[in-house]
């Protein structure tokens, strides 16, 4: 196996930014979880999203414009899932699964009506690269932790602001309050609709900015079918194996961002495993995550479950 100091900076490198789009969706899935909705509409969202960025940079030239773009396209996307899940209340699994079968399809075909296949993409290095003086400057890991995408910083203090407002703000104890009981939210006057609606939105965002990284930092401003992959269902796992805490679905992250890296790192650094295990290495624990949360008790005791006024 070689795995000298060269190799471990650019498997670290390529860990961390193939971390970004899982960390950022799978913030947003922990406020929907927190509040009882199991969004398994992830995918969907940041499919969606993904080609809104890139139709926002074609029409506007402009890259953050098209990262702009995505969020309002993943909170688009999202209020037609809010509509479903919180307000009619509709069974979250089915819906979510629909709606990525139907985002898929969709967004196959609008980039067919839409978007210009001979469009020359303008340089892309504002929203994929921001060199950290000094930081970037230190040996080995430097350039793979400090020469990143200002997207995945944004990720890393949107961590840290929800890890604060969850566990001392009044806001975040309205959230907790609803995934843990929203019959006795209710009963305190809490808005279980209002907030389990409005925490989808901020997913939809979350999951929107994703998207938008997907396409305008890893795949160059291109968009192609089912660019995300399973990513949305990945982001759902990181989400259990974080426990629901911000700060450890953000290393829950980086270590699916490693899974994913040595699909392509693998090889260069002499690993003797088959390239198709590889590849099914972030699946694989993907499917432990939720193997996990059958047995675990440490989620919001009203995950997945619709409410319904008067019923305990």
């Amino acid at each position: 196996m070689v795995f000298d100091a060269v190799t471990f900076g650019l498997f670290l490198a390529s860990a961390i930014r193939l971390a970004a789009p899982i960390l950022l969706a799978s913030l947003g899935e922990l406020v929907s979880e927190r509040t009882g909705v199991l969004n398994i509409g992830l995918e969907g969202l940041m499919l969606f999203a993904a080609f809104g960025a890139v139709l926002g940079l074609q029409l506007t030239g402009v890259p953050y414009a098209g990262v702009l773009m995505g969020g309002l396209w993943g909170i688009g996307a999202a209020a037609v899932l809010a509509i479903t899940v919180a307000v009619l209340r509709a069974d979250q699994i089915v819906v979510g699964i629909g709606f990525n079968i139907l985002a898929l399809g969709l967004t196959s075909l609008l980039r067919e009506l839409s978007l210009d296949p001979a469009y020359l993409v303008p340089s892309l290095r504002a929203v994929s690269m921001l060199r950290l003086p000094y930081l970037s400057d230190i040996p080995v890991v430097g350039r793979a932790l400090f020469s990143q995408s200002p997207i995945l910083y944004a990720g890393v203090v949107i961590a840290v602001m929800l890890w604060a407002v969850i566990r001392y703000t009044r806001l975040g104890l309205v959230i907790r309050s609803v995934g843990e009981g929203a019959g006795a939210a209710d009963a305190a006057g809490i808005s279980v609709t209002a907030v389990r609606f409005s925490a989808i939105l901020f997913t939809g965002l979350l999951a929107g900015i994703a998207g938008a990284y997907l396409t305008l930092v890893a795949s160059g401003g291109i968009f192609v079918d089912n660019i995300t992959g399973g990513r949305g269902y990945l982001a759902v796992a990181v989400v259990i194996f974080g426990r629901w805490n911000p700060i450890l679905v953000m290393l829950a992250s980086v270590l699916f961002g490693c899974a994913d890296a040595l699909q392509y790192q693998g090889q260069a650094i002499g690993l003797s495993i088959s390239p198709p295990l590889l590849l099914m290495s972030p699946f694989l624990l993907a499917l432990i995550a939720w193997v996990l949360l059958g047995k675990s008790n440490a989620g919001p005791s009203e995950i997945g479950i619709p409410f319904l006024r008067g019923q305990k």
